[in-house]
């Protein structure tokens, strides 16, 4: 893979985004674009995050910052695949935002037992 497979995402995010739908009025399209929109906010969330730990802009709950933007993404990913209008598209994500509920089940008794034993959800308090 090379410089070309690196922006194949991308290529596929706007192709998403700007196909054109043959009936604007039925409810699966809007909440197909309102599903895609919520995952482009989900993967700026996470830029966000990022950039805000690292600066020392960090508050005193970061781990369920972030833990809130994880749980978003089961259901954008549900949403993408329902209003796909394929039934191969929807199987996936249903398996895609099952693996993502699975991770943030186990991740969320992670930042529970993390907060009761350090007393805080910041990241940092470990150090201190």
């Amino acid at each position: 893979v090379g410089l070309s497979g690196l922006l194949q995402s991308f290529a596929d995010l706007l192709k998403l985004i700007v196909k054109y739908k043959v009936f604007w009025y039925e409810v699966r399209t809007w909440f197909s674009w309102f599903s895609v929109f919520l995952l482009v906010l989900i993967s700026c969330c996470y830029s966000y995050l990022y950039c805000v730990l690292y600066a020392g802009l960090y508050g005193n709950n970061w781990l369920l910052w972030f833990l809130l933007v994880v749980s978003l993404t089961g259901y954008s990913l549900l949403g993408v695949g329902w209003s796909s209008l394929n039934k191969y598209a929807l199987l996936g994500s249903i398996r895609s935002s099952f693996s993502s509920v699975t991770f943030e089940a186990s991740f969320m008794c992670v930042v529970i037992i993390f907060g009761l034993v350090v007393g805080s959800y910041d990241v940092f308090d470990v150090s201190d």
